[in-house]
């Protein structure tokens, strides 16, 4: 997969706008070790992608809303919530997540850091 971006990977190709959590493991994507460079990497142009590390310390609850997208587990373990759906992640997850609310919720034991990444409105893209 040398080279490969997220236009080349067809599992991965649907990723920014799912109805439905899911949740696969890094390793299935890429064979590269995960990095903040090397989903920067799947994200091209990067024009038209946002993508941002995010540290939660351990035992951290935080919410909000976000666009659709990915979110990449760089270390640590968390849960999400994305409305309704509930996803337990831990270091090398990948989780595709719909539109809307969510909640992170860090573990106790550690720093969770992640990776998320998802397409900008057109009008944002130049």
């Amino acid at each position: 997969m040398k080279g490969a971006t997220l236009h080349d990977l067809p599992a991965v190709r649907c990723m920014m706008e799912p109805k439905q959590v899911t949740v696969r493991r890094w390793s299935e994507l890429s064979s590269k070790p995960l990095s903040e460079e090397s989903v920067r990497a799947l994200h091209v142009p990067a024009k038209k992608y946002r993508v941002s590390v995010n540290r939660y310390w351990p035992g951290a609850d935080i919410g909000g809303e976000m666009r659709a997208g990915t979110v990449y587990v760089l270390a640590g373990h968390c849960q999400m919530e994305f409305g309704t759906q509930v996803a337990q992640l831990a270091a090398g997850d990948v989780a595709e997540f719909p539109e809307g609310s969510f909640r992170v919720v860090a573990g106790r034991e550690a720093e969770c850091v992640v990776v998320f990444a998802w397409e900008l409105p057109a009008e944002f893209v130049r």
